[in-house]
């Protein structure tokens, strides 16, 4: 695969999966940003940080530092400290964002059953497999090199 195939294919996939996040957006009044962190913490709550959702999803800080303070406005999330770190603050989704949570999760179901339709349970193993080595791949191209450190 050349890499303008693969751009092709990234942005044809975010594309169609912004088909789907909309209608999130559309049925709870969010904007994207709001959609994409909501879920993202609902998703994986081991990552409950301003600072881990946006670095992770790579969401400029001020967009996430606004979408979040709009969502706890709406009653959806949650902020505060954990006991002896008042440095982070930790998000928290909310009862009250249950019926998004259950929609989006839903949402996200159709897209994925969408993007693996005609794949055996095999191949679904070795997308993610290479995914994840693609990541790791990633991950170690933007580690510092020694001379980088000195």
């Amino acid at each position: 695969m050349t890499l303008n195939k693969f751009w092709e294919f990234l942005l044809s996939f975010e594309n169609e999966y912004c088909k789907y996040r909309k209608r999130i957006m559309n049925r709870y009044s969010l904007t994207a940003a709001e959609t994409d962190i909501l879920m993202f913490l609902a998703n994986n709550p081991c990552y409950d940080t301003a600072a881990e959702v946006s670095k992770i999803r790579h969401i400029p800080k001020s967009q996430v530092s606004l979408s979040v303070k709009s969502l706890c406005e709406k009653g959806l999330l949650e902020s505060g400290h954990t006991q002896g770190n008042r440095k982070s603050i930790h998000l928290v989704v909310t009862d009250n964002a249950e019926p998004v949570v259950r929609y989006g999760r839903k949402v996200q179901a159709e897209f994925s059953k969408v993007i693996f339709d005609g794949f055996t349970k095999e191949e679904t193993d070795e997308f993610e497999k290479l995914h994840m080595k693609m990541a790791d791949n990633i991950e170690k191209s933007t580690e510092p090199k020694a001379e980088e450190k000195e």
